[in-house]
């Protein structure tokens, strides 16, 4: 009997079947270069090349930046007001040439409105050929995977606001917030449209969730609806649905455990998560845990390990 080849392991895993190893990944642009990425290939290490399969653009929107040493300042122009952001670059987090958002486009309440109007103003085309190319070249060494974007409330808070802007904004002014996620959610669809009539088969929604920002009341209300409502389109076209939920995730299993995704992606057992792998699989029983392999657990010894 011939091995299977990566990309099939995954499909086979994904699916619900039984490969003949199981596959291990590694996002294409984390991979080390040189012998020690030979190394790794001949041992089967796969690669998870991600894309997307749509264009998006703000047709009412100018956008103008400047950078001053470590830090872009960049101002959105629209009808209705300005608002500004602060990134961080050069930072060596992961892989050099990182970069972190250290002031979001919303200071305030007033803010709310010209966001929603980026939001609006957001245009998506259909572009398939950079998914056509990757599927073509990868063949069967690893898998591409299709992103969206992040789903309604996380990017509230991951770019628009920041977790703290977001807790004070919640508490004042939560009418705001629902403005925002309710067109999110609109363009979402829109976007989502496109993605189901793509030849993508596995698809990232989102999202980077962790229990100790997003409590349970929160994922109730703003993510479960919503991952069941996305998934259940990409499942009607015969789309594999998935989700980088890759923090802290021991009190929200149980409603992870209601989502229709079919993967948990990056999913981080202990030291850096709080969810054994274990109980994470008697939790999801209908879907596959796609584990974020800490190195630290390799520093350990064989028996921790297996342990």
């Amino acid at each position: 009997m011939m091995s299977m080849e990566v990309g099939e392991r995954v499909r086979a895993v994904l699916s619900g079947g039984m490969p003949d190893k199981i596959p291990w990944l590694i996002y294409s642009n984390h991979l080390p270069r040189g012998d020690f990425e030979r190394r790794l290939r001949e041992m089967w290490l796969g690669l998870d090349e991600r894309c997307g399969v749509y264009k998006a653009s703000t047709p009412n929107v100018r956008a103008e930046s400047r950078s001053e040493g470590d830090y872009v300042y960049t101002t959105y122009h629209t009808p209705v007001g300005d608002i500004s952001n602060k990134i961080r670059t050069g930072l060596q987090f992961q892989f050099p040439g990182g970069s972190a958002t250290v002031e979001h486009p919303v200071k305030d309440v007033d803010d709310v409105e010209v966001v929603k109007f980026m939001i609006e103003d957001t245009v998506y085309e259909p572009y398939y050929d950079d998914y056509k190319q990757l599927k073509e070249e990868l063949e069967g060494d690893g898998i591409v995977t299709v992103g969206t974007d992040y789903t309604p409330l996380m990017k509230v808070i991951l770019r628009y606001m920041g977790f703290r802007t977001f807790a004070i904004m919640l508490r004042r002014n939560p009418d705001a917030i629902e403005e925002l996620v309710e067109a999110l959610d609109r363009k979402f669809m829109e976007a989502l449209r496109i993605v189901a009539d793509s030849p993508a088969e596995i698809v990232r929604l989102g999202d980077n969730v962790d229990g100790v920002f997003i409590s349970p009341a929160l994922f109730e209300r703003y993510l479960l609806p919503y991952y069941n409502k996305y998934a259940g389109v990409l499942k009607d076209r015969g789309k594999i649905a998935i989700s980088h939920l890759d923090g802290r995730l021991r009190v929200l299993k149980d409603l992870i455990a209601r989502t229709r995704l079919d993967a948990i992606e990056a999913f981080t057992p202990p030291p850096m998560g709080d969810l054994p792998p274990r109980e994470a699989k008697e939790a999801w029983q209908d879907k596959a845990v796609w584990m974020n392999f800490p190195e630290e657990v390799l520093l350990r010894s064989a028996e921790e390990i297996g342990d």
